[in-house]
């Protein structure tokens, strides 16, 4: 049945550990990096990355919702611990960062499956529920959704935390504040492509925004996350690797 095969796809998606982008695997590797800066967080932060996770085996609809809006919470209060707790270091940055460029990933991928030229009205409801941004468009549209409206909300919005262009607003500033190696002035890699995808979308409004554009901002937001850590993370190109084994 339709029904079991959402299910078992859902208990997959929550619950194997063999999947990396699972959520079982993630919280395993939160767990995992929680070992090494146990020294370093509050004792509420350790209390819920140790917690036990929910039973997401089975595809039972009922239970899995219930193991979901219970790690929603958990995540929403780590996040918060986060936000409240942490000094605003370099470190910091880099959490933030990693957050940010993540979600924004994220955003396009919902955005090309969800807002392409031919959604329908279910398909942009699901868009805005995804980007957490329902709300935000009942309030300003008393119309149902539409394309143009729907887009220029999720994806160009400066002022919407959800929205594509609020998080590369937040990651050009995280990459301007840090520190650089240059001293003549000229931006490194990870500045000059955070900069030029603001400057991508800053220009565009909903009706001229094309899944072209959402696809170069997913391009570039993958060439900064590995810009970012070339520059910022010791790591040994392939080619430096083989002359020093040489």
């Amino acid at each position: 049945a339709p029904g079991a095969a959402i299910g078992a796809l859902c208990a997959t998606a929550l619950g194997d550990a063999r999947q990396p982008g699972s959520v079982r695997a993630l919280m395993a590797t939160v767990a995992n990096i929680g070992e090494g800066l146990r020294d370093r967080l509050a004792s509420d932060v350790w209390r819920l990355v140790r917690l036990p996770l929910p039973a997401f085996e089975g595809a039972v609809t009922e239970t899995l919702l219930d193991a979901s809006s219970r790690m929603i919470e958990r995540i929403s209060a780590l996040s918060g611990l986060a936000a409240e707790n942490m000094a605003r270091g370099d470190g910091w940055r880099f959490h933030d960062m990693g957050r940010r460029l993540e979600r924004a990933i994220t955003g396009c991928r919902l955005i090309g499956q969800f807002g392409g030229d031919q959604a329908s009205d279910d398909d942009l409801l699901v868009l805005l529920d995804l980007m957490d941004s329902q709300i935000s468009y009942r309030t300003r549209y008393l119309a149902g959704p539409a394309l143009a409206p729907v887009r220029d909300l999720v994806a160009l919005e400066p002022f919407n935390p959800r929205a594509l262009a609020w998080q590369t607003l937040r990651l050009a500033e995280h990459v301007a504040a840090l520190p650089t190696l240059r001293a003549d002035g000229m931006p490194e890699e990870p500045r000059r492509i955070a900069d030029a995808l603001v400057a991508q979308l800053k220009p565009l409004t909903g009706d001229m925004l094309t899944m072209d554009h959402i696809a170069d901002a997913e391009r570039r937001l993958l060439a900064l996350s590995d810009a970012i850590g070339q520059r910022y993370f010791l790591q040994l190109r392939k080619t430096e690797s083989a002359e020093i084994l040489a």
